[in-house]
C-alpha cells in the first residue's frame, strides 16, 4: 500500500501545482487609497484572471541584464522582430518619498547593435537615457500618477520595433495636506 501511494504522490503534486499556476487574484482599492491583492474575494473588489505565461529559454546558463549584454550584437537577422516586456515597475505600483524610479526591460532575441531603446514617461520620450541595457534610472521623477513605456527603434530612431504595454505607477511624497505621520520606536 506505502508504495502505490509514493507513486501517485508525484502525479498528485503535478496536477495540483497546475491547478494552483492558473489563478483568480481579487484586486481593491483601501480607504486610505492603497490598491491590494489577494486569492480571497472581497467586498468592492474586482476579480483579476492571472494566466500562466510559459517561457522557455534557450540558454543553460544565468542571464545576464546589465548594459553590456545588451550592447552585443545578437545573431538574429536584420529587422528581427522583438518580444519586450516591462518588469518593473508593475502596473499600479506606489513608490514613497522618493523621486527615482527604477525599470526593467525584458527583450527577447538580446538587442542588435545599432538599434536602440527609448524610455517614455507620460507620453514624453526620455532625453539623455541610455540607449541600450534592459535596467533604466528615471530621476526627479515628480510625485503623482505617471505612465511608462519602454519601445525599441531600429538604428535610424525612426522604426519602431517593438513597445511594452504602458504601465501606471504612483509616486507618493509628503505633502501639507498628506504629512508623514511620525512613529514611535518600540523597545
Amino acid at each position: 500500500m506505502r508504495a502505490k501511494t509514493l507513486t501517485l504522490l508525484p502525479l498528485t503534486l503535478a496536477l495540483l501545482s497546475g491547478v494552483a499556476m492558473a489563478a483568480t487574484v481579487y484586486k481593491w482599492v483601501d480607504a486610505q487609497g492603497v490598491t491590494h491583492y489577494s486569492d480571497q474575494p472581497h467586498p468592492g473588489g474586482q476579480e483579476i484572471d492571472v494566466q500562466p505565461k510559459n517561457l522557455v529559454s534557450s540558454s543553460n546558463g544565468p542571464a545576464s541584464t546589465g548594459a553590456s549584454a545588451a550592447a552585443k550584437p545578437a545573431s538574429a537577422p536584420v529587422g528581427t522582430r522583438y518580444q519586450c516586456d516591462l518588469i518593473r515597475p508593475e502596473n499600479d505600483e506606489v513608490f514613497l518619498n522618493t523621486s527615482t524610479v527604477s525599470t526593467r526591460l525584458r527583450l527577447e532575441p538580446a538587442l542588435q547593435a545599432g538599434d536602440q531603446i527609448a524610455v517614455a514617461i507620460d507620453g514624453k520620450r526620455l532625453q539623455n537615457q541610455p540607449t541600450i541595457g534592459s535596467e533604466f534610472v528615471l530621476n526627479d521623477v515628480e510625485r503623482g500618477t505617471h505612465t511608462l513605456m519602454i519601445a525599441v527603434y531600429d538604428r535610424a530612431g525612426k522604426t519602431q520595433l517593438c513597445a511594452t504595454p504602458s504601465i501606471t505607477f504612483h509616486v507618493r511624497q509628503p505633502s501639507v495636506q498628506a504629512p508623514v505621520k511620525a512613529t514611535r520606536p518600540r523597545f
